[in-house]
């Protein structure tokens, strides 16, 4: 009997993907690529729209999706065990095109009540990277270079490795989010959404934290809700979580850059990688 749709969501292997099912007319806002249309629902007064082009592979949104995934493991990893994918063995130094720079491990970690929920943290990070390598086989992208100090906080104390946190996990949702309305294929859509609810996870452990800690997460863009005892979940006016196109996302990792910047000084790898 062939897999079931469940049992090739779970089983991607490197013999490769179809490149067409991932993605029906990928496109996203404000990458320069031809073509555009409303895509999902309206919600009250509020619209979704997102530029459909024809030259976005599901291949190319799943390297979109690593090159987060590179990041959040390298953060994790560094700020509880002062080390990186490359020397944990997760990657080789083949593996990517760029080193990862700044950050150091967090003083006391290992004492934090939160040490627990940053071990899981780690882990977890590191097996998305493994996954969406495995799941892209060939074509996954290698890891670009990486600066972990770009907004300038995040290792200082367990409160200031929170603050960063919270912003990895609630944009990585919103990341994953944008580009569900645009899956055709079950199979990658329980692929992807299986990832997306592992992250909700992490996002809702980290921002009660952040609230029981009496630490305030900035805003990164007019979209972000910062967890505070009015505000303890990410989601609008109508308790929705908030998607972000990867335009969006891209002006959030590179510090308002276009092709560069920020947490990417070399820009992301792949074909999503400007916001214009």
């Amino acid at each position: 009997m062939k897999n079931s749709e469940q049992e090739k969501a779970t089983g991607l292997t490197e013999s490769g993907f179809n490149r067409r099912a991932f993605v029906k007319g990928a496109g996203f806002a404000g990458l320069g690529l031809a073509g555009a249309a409303v895509i999902g629902s309206k919600f009250g007064t509020s619209e979704q729209k997102v530029d459909a082009a024809s030259g976005v592979s599901d291949a190319d949104i799943l390297n979109f999706a690593l090159n987060l995934e590179y990041l959040e493991a390298e953060f994790y990893l560094m700020a509880t065990w002062g080390t990186n994918l490359v020397n944990h063995g997760v990657i080789t130094k083949a593996d990517e095109t760029g080193p990862t720079t700044g950050g150091h491990m967090v003083p006391k970690f290992g004492s934090s009540p939160y040490a627990y929920a940053a071990s899981g943290l780690r882990v977890d990070e590191m097996n998305h990277v493994k996954y969406l390598r495995a799941a892209l086989g060939k074509y996954a992208v290698k890891k670009p270079a990486i600066n972990l100090n770009a907004l300038g906080f995040g290792y200082s104390s367990v409160d200031d490795w929170l603050k960063l946190a919270r912003i990895f996990e609630d944009v990585g949702i919103s990341a994953y989010l944008g580009a569900a309305p645009l899956i055709s294929s079950k199979t990658y859509l329980a692929a992807a959404g299986a990832i997306l609810a592992t992250e909700a996870q992490h996002s809702g452990a980290i921002r009660q934290f952040c609230i029981l800690a009496g630490v305030k997460s900035p805003m990164v863009d007019s979209l972000d809700v910062p967890p505070t005892h009015p505000t303890p979940f990410d989601v609008d006016k109508n308790a929705l979580s908030i998607p972000r196109t990867p335009s969006q996302v891209l002006s959030i990792v590179y510090a308002g850059g276009t092709c560069s910047g920020g947490f990417y000084p070399d820009g992301l790898n792949g074909n999503i990688k400007c916001t214009s």
